[in-house]
């Protein structure tokens, strides 16, 4: 239904309102903005002409796709998750290789023990859509890190990734660069911790009690992650080096379009991550490496600076 987000289950089912997708979209222009097209150059847009449209976000809600790729499970990865969890499905390339996900102490577990939790998931109607799920840059560090664990679900050659956040009680999905949902795990959060201490029988917190979410993340409306409401978004500055050379593989197909990157803006100015939303994918790295070198002035919120997340459009034209 366009005004809900539910897991499909058998009998009845309770219907939970997820954020609609206009509103969510009305969150993200607060934040996100295209820098002019005067101040671009090189694969960038040309002066005088406007940016094309960005591209419409995804819901980051998917039951159906989410039902239909946890269904029978052969097998499954499981590990300690750290590093940084703000959109870690999203395509960084080479560049931003330091701002992916992390995992460690990763094990091996059989198809019962995936198709265990893949139920115990789904039998939860508590889902929404996966950008409320605030950020985070975990440590890797056992002893510092908050309870939160990465388990890749297999089927075949398709893998689901379902990130378990018992520090806020809810699970982030996701596969192939996409954003599937969040499911709240609710009273399934005990199950789902002591289906993890069967594999990871070495992790010295699962031998604890579950600890109880420390935060709401429905006291505070997240778009992107971030809770953060600006008085002006980050302006592009500068460029910082020169734009790299079109990719010869792309110019030799004849390959163009608009690549859509999201960019996170430091206090600094600084570009302190970067995340393909959309486009040619032989165009990709190309435009990462240019927003990488980009310079800001940062977004402010009651006159002081903060980070924020911007939208960059980087043009290529085979001439």
């Amino acid at each position: 239904m366009a005004d809900e987000c539910r897991l499909p289950r058998h009998g009845n089912s309770t219907r939970v309102p997820f954020m609609r997708r206009f509103r969510l979209l009305m969150l993200l222009s607060a934040a996100l903005t295209v820098p002019s097209a005067a101040a671009a150059s090189g694969p960038f847009f040309p002066p005088g002409t406007r940016p094309p449209p960005a591209p419409e976000f995804p819901s980051g809600c998917e039951p159906e796709i989410i039902h239909s790729r946890l269904a029978s499970p052969d097998s499954a990865e499981v590990a300690r998750a750290c590093g940084n969890l703000r959109l870690p499905w999203g395509y960084r390339g080479w560049r931003g290789r330091h701002q992916a996900l992390r995992s460690y102490g990763r094990r091996v577990a059989g198809a019962d023990w995936a198709r265990s939790l893949a139920m115990t998931l789904l039998d939860s109607t508590a889902l929404d859509t996966i950008y409320r799920v605030p950020g985070l840059v975990a440590s890797c560090k056992p002893a510092q890190g908050p309870p939160i664990y990465l388990v890749r679900l297999h089927r075949g050659d398709q893998s689901t990734s379902v990130l378990l956040r018992f520090d806020l009680g809810v699970a982030a999905l996701f596969a192939d660069e996409a954003p599937l949902g969040m499911i709240v795990l609710g009273e399934r959060a005990d199950s789902l911790w002591a289906l993890l201490a069967q594999v990871l029988e070495d992790d010295p917190t699962l031998r604890r009690a579950r600890p109880e979410p420390a935060d709401s993340i429905f006291a505070t409306p997240h778009a992107m992650g971030e809770a953060v409401a600006v008085d002006t978004p980050p302006v592009q500055i500068g460029r910082g080096r020169d734009a790299p050379e079109y990719p010869e593989q792309a110019r030799r197909q004849g390959i163009q379009g608009t690549v859509h990157v999201l960019v996170r803006v430091d206090t600094k100015g600084e570009v302190e991550d970067a995340v393909v939303l959309a486009g040619p994918e032989l165009l990709r790295d190309s435009a990462l490496e240019t927003v990488w070198g980009m310079r800001f002035k940062p977004a402010r919120a009651g006159g002081v600076p903060v980070a924020a997340w911007t939208m960059v459009p980087a043009t290529y034209r085979v001439h």
